[in-house]
């Protein structure tokens, strides 16, 4: 225990923070999320204490002065969270924050003892508070055995393979979801807000809106991965249980879907865009793990003393929203290349936008939200927002359509489809006009040839795919009869809500 001790403290301290963030979002996120910033904390904490080793030439003291820097710098999140809850800001803390780690630091340098005892004691405490995460880590994946999507136990229906020979000449599939996308009749009676020009843009290039079309749940992901597998969630509840919190099965449920599987046995490729992490269960590949709010690693440094740190490696709003704008620029930039990549292929694209953070403004310019709240976002104030990032938005669907369209040697199929509505404050409106606007989003199809003539008025999104397998693949889907179930205290609680 004396030759470890010192190295191992740091190291202990280091990893805490990273797995007790992962403990209480792992319901959400796949494993693998968690290695590259854990590595990452371990090395900070071990190379502290090469550092201060070096420097004092006495292993004990460097592990005593690698677990205080690890402390004040990782965990400094956590202090603020606690203390907080009064009007003090962060910078205001942090002062007070380093005058105690330079007090504690100036204690341990002048001490005429080994620092043994100090270094056994950090090791055991930072070995104590690790056994509560991991436990719970460990007890989640027995607790969860993982689910695949060809388990039958998950469908209420079977999708059968299309009976049509591989071959040349199929239409390249685009799926884009523009997040909480609300519907014109919604925006226009709710918001004040006329869609109609953005409409008569989609019309003009050929697309046939689904003026009456809702989702069946008022979660993204659920709604996401419920209209790529052709299917309601409805076995959900008794395969994880009622009260589950576990919506990771479901963001796998976008990545490996029923219809990227059965376009696969056609020889579609599927190509999967996303500016941020909705849609993936661990990381999305194609952007920093820096820039998307709800990544491990972003919310591991958000809480380290990087919240005060601004430009391109610091957390602070400013710094985080230009990552953000980054990410959602380059994701659209990738979509538009990709017609230029072999087919067939199916593409699902995915942008958070309009929904928050609202960073742009109308013309795409930087804008700031001043309500930093939890709610924020859904105020009268936050819709004002969310309506000038949908014109933004809109901007980047119509450059990203007319892209395909100029770059596809085949007429391609292009679905632009909100996940869902608007998420207000049924304090603002009612619980019940929330629950409807919730339900009811954007949908729009660019179909080639005479389908676009039968394309249902009051499509739900859970038929979508159904719908286009019929009318380019000769199969036979029933199309599922509507239904839409608001989101309620826990994911798994389906109670299905009146037609509005």
């Amino acid at each position: 225990m004396n030759a470890v001790s010192p190295l191992l403290s740091p190291i202990l301290l280091a990893v805490y923070p990273v797995l007790s963030l992962f403990e209480h979002n792992q319901s959400e996120v796949d494993v693998q999320v968690l290695w590259r910033a854990l590595a990452l904390a371990a090395a900070s904490g071990a190379a502290l204490f090469v550092l201060f080793a070096l420097a004092f030439r006495r292993g004990t003291k460097a592990g005593a002065l690698a677990s205080l820097a690890v402390i004040a710098f990782f965990y400094y999140g956590i202090f603020t969270a606690d203390v907080a809850r009064s009007s003090l800001s962060d910078r205001s803390l942090f002062p007070l924050w380093m005058a105690l780690f330079v007090l504690a630091a100036l204690a341990v340098l002048r001490t005429k003892s080994d620092l043994t005892n100090l270094n056994r004691a950090l090791s055991v405490f930072a070995l104590a508070i690790l056994v509560i995460p991991v436990y719970k880590a460990v007890m989640y994946r027995i607790d969860h055995p993982p689910l695949r999507i060809s388990d039958p136990r998950l469908w209420p229906s079977a999708v059968q393979k299309p009976a049509v020979a591989n071959g040349a000449g199929r239409p390249d599939i685009y799926f884009i979801i523009p997040d909480d996308y609300e519907r014109p009749d919604v925006l226009k009676r709710y918001f004040n807000y006329d869609d109609s020009g953005f409409i008569r843009r989609l019309e003009k290039r050929g697309f046939a809106l689904a003026g009456q079309s809702r989702s069946p749940y008022s979660k993204s992901e659920f709604n996401m991965a419920s209209t790529l597998n052709m299917d309601y969630l409805s076995r959900l509840p008794k395969l994880l249980g009622r009260s589950s919190q576990d919506v990771l099965l479901v963001r796998k449920m976008i990545e490996d879907s029923r219809a990227s599987r059965v376009l696969g046995s056609l020889g579609y490729r599927y190509i999967h865009i996303d500016s941020d992490n909705i849609t993936f269960a661990a990381d999305n590949p194609h952007i920093s793990t820096r820039a998307a709010p709800d990544n491990l690693t972003y919310l591991w440094l958000r809480d380290s003393v990087l919240r005060l740190v601004g430009g391109r490696y610091g957390f602070t709003d400013a710094a985080t929203d230009e990552r953000f704008r980054k990410s959602v620029r380059s994701a659209f930039a990738h979509l538009e290349a990709t017609p230029k990549e072999p087919g067939p292929k199916l593409v699902v694209f995915h942008t958070l936008l309009p929904h928050d953070p609202y960073v742009f403004g109308a013309r795409g310019q930087d804008v700031t939200f001043p309500d930093q709240s939890d709610t924020g976002h859904s105020t009268r104030q936050g819709m004002r927002y969310y309506v000038r990032q949908l014109e933004f938005v809109n901007l980047k669907l119509l450059e990203a359509t007319d892209a395909i369209l100029a770059s596809s040697k085949t007429p391609p199929i292009i679905v632009i489809q909100s996940d869902e509505g608007f998420e207000a404050l049924p304090e603002d409106f009612g619980e019940a006009v929330v629950q409807d606007m919730r339900v009811k989003g954007l949908s729009a199809f660019y179909l080639p040839g005479a389908a676009k003539h039968r394309l249902p008025q009051s499509l739900n999104t859970v038929n979508s795919f159904r719908f286009l397998f019929n009318q380019y693949f000769g199969t036979h889907y029933p199309m599922l009869k509507s239904a839409s179930y608001p989101e309620l205290d826990l994911p798994y609680q389906f109670e299905k809500m009146p037609v509005r």
